[in-house]
């Protein structure tokens, strides 16, 4: 996970504010193990560990949480891995936890990542304005959401 975020497509692609150490990777997988409000799943592909998908911010009231996922593996990138991943951490959010929308961010030149997002049922449902630096540019981020009703429809039409 460090060495991937170490690389700039997917440190700066998914916005870290500071470098990435070793001690604030491990201290983010000791918080995320201990925080009931956080859900972080391994990706794997070919038997390897590929990238990772998060919920995190979990509204318990509202029963909504972020989604943030991310291919560190680029041999991994363009052959449906993110997307089925997912899918099926949409699946778990959805059926089992029950959630009523799932929520993320994304850059807005980040025509690959909106791609599968649009293709999984999410919509603009925003766009927050010069909100993402990348490269030293800024551009505005899209807030995208999914309802759980909206993924039913996707899963029957799958």
């Amino acid at each position: 996970m460090l060495a991937w975020m170490r690389t700039p497509e997917v440190g700066e692609a998914i916005g870290l504010s500071q470098p990435p150490t070793m001690e604030r990777t491990l201290a983010w997988i000791e918080s995320a193990q201990k925080n009931a409000d956080i859900s972080a799943w391994g990706i794997f592909f070919d038997g390897q560990h590929v990238g990772n998908v998060v919920f995190d911010q979990l509204d318990k009231k509202a029963a909504t949480a972020r989604l943030s996922v991310y291919i560190g593996k680029p041999a991994a990138r363009s052959k449906g891995v993110g997307t089925t991943a997912i899918h099926r951490a949409l699946e778990q959010a959805f059926c089992e936890e029950g959630l009523y929308k799932v929520w993320l961010t994304v850059h807005a030149e980040n025509a690959a990542a909106i791609r599968v997002y649009t293709k999984l049922g999410f919509q603009v449902e925003g766009t927050l304005r010069g909100a993402f630096v990348l490269n030293g540019r800024r551009l505005d981020a899209l807030y995208m959401g999914l309802l759980a009703t909206e993924f039913s429809i996707v899963l029957r039409e799958g």
